[in-house]
């Protein structure tokens, strides 16, 4: 063991599981060429090859496969030894509060829930439904642990409240297959000026929402919105029926249903999905779910950078 970082085994599974570097790079948070150097290093000192590398192709030995399997059991031992640790050392319920929008349906959330109830199989998690405006009130309030959303404005500094990017994505217009606009590869604002829309419901997230209207506003039209609706599935059950286009953010329709798609509505800004938190966190519990949250979102961004 003379040698081996724990970074390393964690880097070497990371890979193993995408077997593709530069995949692997960004869901380890790292570059590409430390990556490489990370594994090298490893395949020194474990002294064997861990990889194949040939080309644009990466596979694993017969010694890397063994490493990668034995490894998931050691990583899941791990974890049982840190939560038994902590539980020796309270007697508290472990309970996570996160303030977020159902209707946003992140879909870096339930992986990382399932990871911590996993670890933690006694997890009690609380979820409340505000948007990130707010999120700062009720994590001074201690009303919740891990407030999640798109922000109107960022925290003022010194107000107590961490704020950490997690994924950016498109707006996008959600499309029946046989709808015109699906045989474009980008639409833009303007495309929608004759078009029945579906939005999301004003409370949901008020400045989106607003934002939405402006923007077709500054194009020179008043948007024909025919439905609002506070569920994501009901809006996209009627794109399906016909009612009309639904407008959202990619990371919400990442697995769209047979026979509709997605299109990027060019010129409008990006969102940028944060993570806020009380400054100086300690507690472990919400620390490790912090870690969980922002690895799994970087999948999610993986998969919307490709697609996108």
């Amino acid at each position: 063991m003379r040698g081996i970082e724990l970074r390393q085994l964690r880097y070497f599974a990371i890979l193993a599981q995408e077997l593709h570097f530069r995949r692997a790079a960004d869901l380890a948070f790292i570059s590409q060429p430390a990556l490489s150097q990370q594994i090298s290093k490893l395949e020194e000192t474990v002294g064997v090859a861990l990889f194949l590398r040939d080309g644009r192709k990466v596979e694993l030995t017969a010694a890397g496969a063994m490493l990668h399997q034995e490894l998931d059991k050691m990583f899941d031992q791990l974890q049982r030894a840190l939560r038994l640790t902590r539980e020796a050392a309270s007697a508290r319920e472990f309970r996570l509060s996160i303030g977020m929008v159902e209707y946003t349906n992140l879909p870096f959330i339930p992986p990382a829930l399932m990871r911590m109830q996993a670890a933690y199989p006694g997890l009690k998690v609380q979820r409340h439904e505000m948007h990130a405006g707010l999120q700062a009130e009720a994590l001074g309030k201690d009303v919740i642990d891990v407030g999640v959303g798109v922000p109107a404005s960022m925290p003022a500094g010194g107000d107590g409240i961490d704020a950490q990017p997690l994924l950016s994505g498109p707006w996008v217009a959600v499309l029946r297959d046989d709808h015109p606009l699906a045989a474009r590869a980008r639409i833009s604002i303007d495309d929608l000026r004759d078009q029945r829309l579906i939005l999301f419901e004003r409370p949901v997230v008020p400045h989106l929402h607003d934002m939405l209207l402006a923007a077709c506003r500054r194009a020179g039209f008043a948007p024909n919105v025919v439905y609002e609706t506070q569920q994501a599935q009901v809006g996209v059950a009627m794109v399906g029926e016909g009612v009309g286009v639904m407008l959202g953010a990619a990371y919400i329709f990442c697995a769209p249903p047979p026979g509709v798609t997605t299109r990027e509505i060019a010129g409008l800004e990006p969102l940028v999905v944060h993570m806020f938190t009380r400054s100086g966190e300690r507690d472990a519990l919400v620390l490790e779910f912090m870690e969980l949250v922002a690895e799994e979102a970087r999948r999610t961004q993986v998969t919307l950078d490709a697609r996108y």
